[in-house]
């Protein structure tokens, strides 16, 4: 039924990758000569393939990425060309794409499988199929290499985040620290903190010293300055890229695999929410100033918003993220979030217990139908350690489909986090924003795991439009904020007690404060990301597009020794290279969704079953467009989003 994750995955992985490989290509070979081919005897089989090799390759690919270490680091990089050789010349095999081409004629065929061949000739276009033999033999070089560099700059950053850290002797500077933040801190000459997130995030919110706060801040904003010739490798890749397959720029390219019509519409887009709220976020900024003045200091520097804002929290709106912590303890919230998807969607979780996994704090979960059948399965590893990579993410191991032999294979994923460490005698106990974080990942994990398409291209988050795979996610993470959501789970982990309501309407007057602030930073990031594709930019022309895009976006200005984009892993290191508007265009989706869920009350059982079906069910057997206008009855609106941002 499901397969138990395989530890010892990193061993011979370069022989192992290889030997998938080469087998595949036999099976390829074999598949070219049926006579008269069908989706059943030719595009099953060949997309049993490609789940063959990834089936295998996700759990190396996922310890490299969660266990750190020279052998994890070796183990997944000697696959990368082959992989990366493999991929390219699958998308550039012109008897495939005739077999697929000819396929795609045939009348019988359910709009499930339409679909499939609609983005596998897609595929193609992007793989280069058209292009001469000395064209394509450059194409997989440069796919081989983007491989290799991407791989690079997260290890460059990993390193660096390691890199550095500061002790203090004493509590003098962070008095005001909760204990929490404080315990984790703590080691034998006093307290230490590093550039890992909750450590970072801690010290820049609670430290007093403001020249500290400077040293942290800059230690954290020129990480990795190893990674510019990287940046500007590959941009001229990418742009080389783009332009050998007929497109403008990678930017024009990347938009064939969006929902939004252009990647000119996705700028104007991100611009014309930048104009609206930049004047909300000037307000939010003459506030803090103000504040600022009161407390002696004269001029905002970037280093000082999260201290003072945290101050202004507690003035403003009596609010201390600190006072919910003792009712965040990770284990309740993850049972909350359990029972609260229970209790949408009508499922359940059952942990598995008789399995290895690779580390103490992981855990597996089997998730149950209303008959208590088996579905689906989720991994989840919350907890930050050194040696696992910064940030958040899901990533989808195993996907839903029905085979080439009619067998029936269920999915299962991952949910990484780095939430704070437990140690002995202090469990993790978690900000809201970490709460926040893992309903959105839950909703990406939610978004693959209920698949009911029996096509795997399509299946889950297969087949998503890049610009609309946030919408679960960003949908779900809403649910955090909700009363009737809260009081499933948030109880004080010492004497039991249920969030006060009083707790609770903090949260929520909380919810939007300074939204025009951190509006405005992600529109930054977005703009910036679709800015660097116009033209094979050096990095000190990246570096000026990023100031220029500030003085569009920003209500406060960086110091000039910021390289915030040597540690964009997101464009850089990750797949949002050209896609980082995905974010603000997806949650326009889950606004205008959300919207409709509460104004029925949270748990109304027709409007849950809607969701599912229309949208979770589907994976990406249709549009995004169509998907969500077959849930809401009409098109997505921009002015729910600002409505949920209190813009409206």
């Amino acid at each position: 039924m499901f397969i138990d994750f395989p530890l010892d995955c990193i061993k011979n992985s370069y022989e192992n990758v290889t030997e998938i490989i080469k087998s595949n290509k036999e099976e390829i070979a074999r598949l070219l000569k049926i006579e008269n081919k069908t989706y059943l005897n030719f595009m099953r089989p060949l997309m049993e393939l490609e789940c063959r090799l990834n089936d295998y390759f996700t759990p190396v690919a996922h310890l490299n990425s969660v266990c750190d270490s020279p052998k994890t680091r070796e183990a997944f990089s000697i696959c990368l060309e082959p992989l990366s050789i493999y991929s390219s010349e699958l998308s550039q095999n012109k008897a495939i794409y005739e077999a697929v081409k000819e396929i795609s004629t045939q009348h019988d065929l359910t709009s499930e499988q339409k679909k499939v061949i609609k983005d596998s000739l897609q595929s193609f276009k992007l793989g280069g199929v058209y292009l001469e033999d000395n064209k394509k033999k450059r194409l997989i070089e440069i796919n081989t290499r983007l491989s290799e560099l991407s791989d690079s700059f997260n290890k460059n950053l990993l390193d660096a985040t390691n890199a550095f850290e500061i002790i203090l002797k004493d509590d003098t500077h962070i008095k005001d620290m909760p204990e929490s933040d404080k315990m984790a801190a703590k080691v034998q000459q006093g307290y230490r903190f590093t550039l890992q997130a909750p450590s970072y995030i801690a010290f820049m919110t609670y430290c007093k010293d403001r020249e500290l706060r400077e040293e942290v801040y800059k230690a954290y904003m020129t990480r990795a300055e190893n990674n510019s010739p990287v940046i500007e490798e590959i941009l001229k890749l990418k742009h080389e890229k783009a332009n050998m397959l007929g497109y403008k720029n990678y930017r024009e390219m990347r938009n064939e695999t969006m929902s939004c019509p252009s990647a000119d519409e996705a700028l104007a887009f991100l611009r014309n929410l930048s104009k609206k709220g930049k004047k909300m976020a000037e307000k939010e900024l003459k506030d803090l100033s103000d504040f600022a003045k009161n407390k002696g200091i004269d001029k905002i520097e970037s280093y000082d918003t999260a201290y003072l804002s945290n101050m202004l929290k507690k003035e403003a709106l009596g609010f201390d993220s600190e006072l919910f912590r003792p009712f965040f303890e990770k284990e309740n919230v993850v049972h909350g979030l359990f029972l609260f998807m229970q209790k949408l969607f009508n499922i359940n979780f059952q942990e598995v217990h008789d399995i290895k996994l690779w580390h103490k704090t992981a855990k597996c979960f089997n998730l149950l139908d209303n008959n208590n059948t088996p579905f689906a399965r989720l991994y989840i590893d919350l907890e930050a350690r050194p040696e696992k990579r910064g940030g958040a993410w899901m990533n989808n191991w195993h996907t839903g489909r029905l085979d080439d032999k009619n067998n029936i294979h269920l999915p299962d994923a991952f949910i990484v986090a780095n939430f704070p460490p437990s140690k002995e005698g202090q469990p993790s106990l978690l900000r809201h924003d970490d709460v926040h974080t893992l309903f959105h990942e839950a909703g990406h994990a939610i978004h693959h795991l209920f698949s009911k398409c029996k096509e795997s291209d399509v299946s889950g988050i297969n087949g998503v439009e890049w610009d609309a795979v946030e919408f679960p996610s960003q949908f779900l993470e809403n649910f955090a904020y909700e009363e009737k959501v809260l009081k499933l789970f948030a109880r004080h982990y010492e004497t039991g007690e249920m969030i006060p309501d009083e707790l609770i309407k903090k949260l929520i007057d909380n919810k939007n404060f300074q939204s025009g602030m951190f509006l405005v930073r992600q529109l930054e990031f977005g703009i910036f990301d679709l800015s660097i594709y116009d033209n094979a930019y050096t990095y000190e022309q990246v570096h000026n597009i990023i100031l220029e895009t500030r003085k569009e976006t920003a209500v406060i200005t960086p110091p000039d020794y910021v390289i915030f984009e040597n540690g964009f892993g997101h464009i850089f290191g990750g797949g949002y290279s050209a896609g980082y508007y995905s974010y603000k265009w997806a949650e326009m989706l889950s606004a205008d969704a959300y919207i409709a869920f509460s104004e029925k009350g949270v748990f109304d059982e027709k409007i849950a079953g809607s969701f599912k079906e229309n949208i979770l069910e589907k994976g990406g057997s249709d549009t995004m467009q169509q998907l969500f206008i077959n849930f809401m009855g009409r098109s997505p609106s921009e002015e729910k989003l600002l409505q949920l941002m209190g813009m409206k």
